[in-house]
């Protein structure tokens, strides 16, 4: 949950950052072979299968291969929302950041010294 917090507030403060980390994501989603069977533990799941995750507070989770598969489906649109996002918003809060920066040099070089 904080890495996701943390890269929300990203294009607010290092836009160009943003811009980039969202490029990234959104070209490993289309790189990415998103129709392929889906994995479990490494090895490649077929129709029939159950995956069998055990975590050490909340027990075991099993996933069907349906169940696997519509996560999968699911996934590219998540990431490639994040991704977007990023760029956006890094696109967007980039130029405010340029005019307020420039704002307070004006301001501080216009600044009369008093004695």
């Amino acid at each position: 949950m904080g890495l996701l917090i943390k890269l929300l507030i990203l294009p607010f403060r290092r836009p160009i950052l943003a811009i980039i980390i969202g490029l990234v994501i959104l070209g490993g989603v289309f790189a990415y072979d998103w129709d392929g069977a889906p994995t479990c533990g490494g090895s490649t799941m077929e129709q029939g299968d159950v995956c069998r995750k055990v975590g050490d507070t909340t027990g075991s989770s099993d996933k069907t291969f349906e169940q696997a598969k519509s996560n999968q489906q699911a996934a590219p649109y998540i990431w490639g929302s994040l991704g977007g996002a990023l760029v956006l918003l890094g696109g967007v809060s980039w130029p405010v950041r340029r005019r307020r920066e420039a704002a307070r040099q004006a301001a501080a070089t216009s600044v009369p010294a008093t004695n």
